[in-house]
């Protein structure tokens, strides 16, 4: 697996304080079950020995130290520079790649050169078992007009913490470490692959003692839940169905500028089994052929993480390449491991790199009203924050106003270089920037 006169592809691994997800992962990595490749992990500047484990126990694996934290973009870069081979593979420290992921991966250039990116079928690390939740509900009045279950602050099997996909059940995490539910609706529970009955717990509340009913395909629980929190659990029985859940089936764009995973929280059932092209690669196991990031480009570093491969591909497709999705070449991948979704860091990123590659790459029209948008939507998130804080006689959460101003600060910080850049993509463009939002999605 080292470089050699036969290497026909690299696959390079960011990592940061990752010594944890290492193993799983390059061991899938030595597992593939094809030949000519060298793996280059891009450490930047981890503090928990990632790199001594790397040097001990994976001496197969090139090591590029980056010196600091550059973060996805910036490492990829790092690593990138030094590859030469004809193909570069990218991939995320928490994800398991399938043995056949590799050789499906590059197999996808084979029939069509104007291929410049293949990115796989991504799925969740575990598998899981559908619940069902049905509570009677309530709409708190005033500001709030949501109708509203249960507070949920936490999920446990086996005794371990879990995160459950529950993007429509719940109404997303709040202040005080829970996700109020809706009174009904689906959730995804993650479990272990060991055989037997395994324990669950919720740990919940509500605004008042109600009874909330679980039921799964067989069977279900009812079970109580108090005012205050409290932890209820029950035994989910063996021989429930297992299901693989899509993280990402290729990339989307919204046609109000937001980046998307096709497929995302979808039970795969086979929707998306067929190749073919779609607007944006995830950097998650994304192959480039050569030509592409020598014409292209690299990621751009001042993204850090987040919508640097949106934005990658928006340029990727601007110099007329296509980017192709192979559901043959499959990985499981622990969903937002090193960051979180509910992070400040992942807040920051997402909504500063949304604006910058608007800036970049998307017509004049599209990136004004985003951009001037932005402060809009953020007074009236402060504007409601203090209404809830006068109403609750408390100090309002001036938290999310506080990301608001950093976002627009390093965003105003940014925009001479963005459309510095916006110019060069332009100086090489093959297609235009209204034929490629042509290609962009309503929402749902």
């Amino acid at each position: 697996m080292a470089a050699g006169a036969g290497t026909r592809a690299t696959v390079v691994i960011v990592n940061w304080n990752g010594a944890h997800l290492l193993g799983p992962c390059l061991d899938a990595v030595a597992k593939q079950d094809v030949d000519g490749f060298e793996t280059v992990v891009a450490d930047n500047a981890s503090t928990d020995g990632s790199v001594a484990l790397l040097r001990r126990d994976y001496p197969w694996v090139r090591v590029v130290e980056t010196g600091g934290n550059l973060g996805f973009a910036g490492g990829n870069n790092a690593a990138l520079r030094t590859v030469s081979t004809p193909f570069t593979v990218l991939l995320n420290n928490d994800a398991v790649p399938e043995p056949s992921w590799l050789r499906e991966t590059l197999n996808a250039f084979e029939d069509d050169p104007a291929v410049g990116v293949v990115t796989p079928k991504i799925l969740f690390l575990p598998r899981f078992v559908r619940l069902s939740l049905d509570t009677p509900g309530f709409v708190p009045g005033g500001a709030d007009p949501r109708e509203l279950g249960v507070r949920v602050y936490g999920v446990t099997v086996g005794g371990e913490p879990v995160k459950p996909l529950w993007e429509r059940l719940t109404w997303g995490p709040e202040p005080g470490g829970f996700s109020w539910t809706r009174p009904r609706g689906d959730l995804l529970l993650p479990t272990s692959e060991t055989p037997g009955a395994q324990r669950v717990s919720f740990t919940w509340a509500a605004e008042r003692a109600k009874d909330v009913r679980l039921s799964w395909d067989g069977g279900g629980v009812t079970l109580p839940v108090g005012t205050e929190p409290g932890e209820t659990a029950f035994d989910l029985p063996s021989g429930v169905e297992r299901l693989d859940v899509v993280n990402n089936a290729g990339g989307i764009v919204l046609r109000d500028g937001y980046g998307a995973d096709r497929g995302f929280q979808q039970v795969d059932e086979g929707q998306f089994d067929a190749r073919e092209d779609v607007f944006a690669f995830c950097g998650n196991g994304a192959a480039f052929r050569r030509e592409v990031l020598d014409s292209v480009g690299l990621f751009d570093d001042d993204f850090f993480l987040y919508y640097e491969d949106t934005d990658l591909s928006w340029r990727v497709q601007a110099a007329g390449w296509r980017v192709r999705y192979e559901p043959a070449a499959v990985l499981r991948h622990h969903h937002a491991a090193s960051s979180g979704e509910a992070s400040p860091v992942f807040q920051f990123h997402v909504q500063r790199n949304r604006l910058l590659m608007l800036t970049k790459n998307a017509s004049r029209g599209l990136a004004a009203r985003q951009v001037l948008r932005y402060p809009l939507t953020a007074a009236s998130v402060a504007r409601r924050t203090l209404r809830q804080g006068l109403a609750a006689r408390a100090r309002p959460d001036v938290s999310q106003s506080r990301l608001h101003l950093r976002v627009v600060a390093s965003y105003l910080r940014l925009l001479p270089a963005m459309l510095r850049r916006r110019r060069a993509i332009d100086r090489t463009r093959a297609v235009s920037r209204a034929d490629l939002e042509r290609r962009l999605v309503a929402r749902p």
